[in-house]
């Protein structure tokens, strides 16, 4: 399958991946024929990409860590938590009611059945939902990095709790200052850094949650050389939950499109993350690189030879070292017969260019 911007979308591509609504209903299914209806149907609802099938990775399957069907009935529990915060404020005393913690329950199951799977980014999202989405991948990619941690599953429930209700303080800050596409003034910026607080003042209300899911809403913007907020702690002073989600958080929040910058591929983010040395938890970073897929399926790929090619399996523990389909020789002519090439166990191979999207669909067109 091939992930596509709406706007590159042609009548007649097939879709690899269904597309849900932002309620989580079933729009369009895996296997149907777009048209131009359809299409324009897409770009009125604000869904940015999909997933259609592509001759050159017939026979890849994604195999996700958590379930559409769960991921969706997750944001939809969100949605209600968060609306019932904002109604109810601090008398709001509900908030771990059996719903929720089923929720919470069924993403520990899924992610522990899948714990060796990497996780691969799912970029479609809804702006107005951006909140919801987030926060659940956070929980998701939490959970899976925790994992490697050896925690008991009581220890994994209290940091899933922690993480779905990161950024639950937001619910206190101007929306129109998280929805602002400019530059944020100086005191604007102010407010946006005491949401953390206000997600500790929130969650302190809150019945039956433990201390550390409420440590992770109030420190998963410190950072281990003290420069983050509010309290400016380091590493020592930080809870290792905090320390993991921080990391997840800064993944997803930049590979997410958002109203003042478009979404950045994921290596693009694992640069990022990386050029902050000190800032994060050095076994935390290892941990999690183990279990991402820096270039995520479908990513067209050059090597050191000339060798163009698409990602088709990534491997944990082998972030660097996807499995790429060779389509392309360095002169730039079809192979007659595409072969896979595992940069893990290819001695002398190395990955020298990344493709865009666009660059990809002109040397690696559909209708080859």
């Amino acid at each position: 399958m091939r992930k596509m911007r709406i706007c590159r979308l042609r009548p007649g591509m097939i879709l690899a991946k269904a597309i849900y609504g932002p309620d989580g209903q079933l729009l369009l299914n895996k296997g149907v024929e777009l048209k131009g209806m359809y299409i324009a149907g897409l770009q009125r609802m604000d869904i940015q990409y999909v997933y259609v099938y592509d001759p050159l990775m017939e026979d890849v399957e994604e195999v996700q860590v958590v379930s559409d069907v769960t991921k969706h009935q997750t944001i939809k529990v969100m949605k209600k938590t968060f609306g019932c915060l904002k109604a109810n404020g601090l008398e709001y005393g509900q908030l771990m009611n059996r719903r929720f913690l089923n929720t919470v329950e069924k993403l520990i199951d899924e992610v522990l059945a899948n714990k060796d799977i990497v996780y691969n980014l799912d970029n479609i999202r809804y702006t107005d939902d951006y909140t919801f989405t987030h926060s659940v991948n956070v929980c998701i990619l939490s959970l899976l990095v925790a994992s490697g941690l050896q925690l008991s599953r009581n220890n994994l429930k209290e940091m899933a709790v922690g993480a779905l209700l990161h950024d639950v303080g937001k619910l206190w800050v101007d929306e129109n200052i998280l929805k602002k596409e400019g530059s944020l003034t100086p005191a604007e910026f102010e407010q946006i850094k005491r949401h953390p607080l206000f997600g500790y003042d929130i969650l302190s209300e809150q019945a039956n949650i433990a201390p550390t899911s409420i440590k992770i809403a109030l420190q998963h913007h410190e950072r281990c050389d003290g420069s983050g907020y509010p309290y400016q702690l380091v590493k020592k002073e930080i809870h290792q939950y905090s320390r993991l989600v921080m990391i997840v958080d800064v993944f997803d929040a930049l590979t997410a499109d958002r109203p003042y910058r478009k979404a950045l591929p994921p290596h693009k983010a694992v640069e990022i993350i990386l050029s902050f040395k000190g800032a994060y938890d050095t076994e935390m970073i290892r941990l999690f690189l183990d279990h991402i897929a820096v270039y995520p399926l479908g990513t067209a790929l050059r090597l050191n030879n000339g060798d163009l090619g698409l990602v088709v399996k990534n491997k944990k523990g082998r972030p660097f070292q996807p499995v790429v389909r060779i389509c392309k020789n360095k002169n730039g002519r079809f192979y007659a017969s595409p072969f896979d090439i595992d940069l893990a166990e290819t001695k002398n191979l190395f990955i020298t260019e990344i493709l865009s999207e666009k660059e990809r669909d002109r040397e690696l067109p559909l209708d080859i």
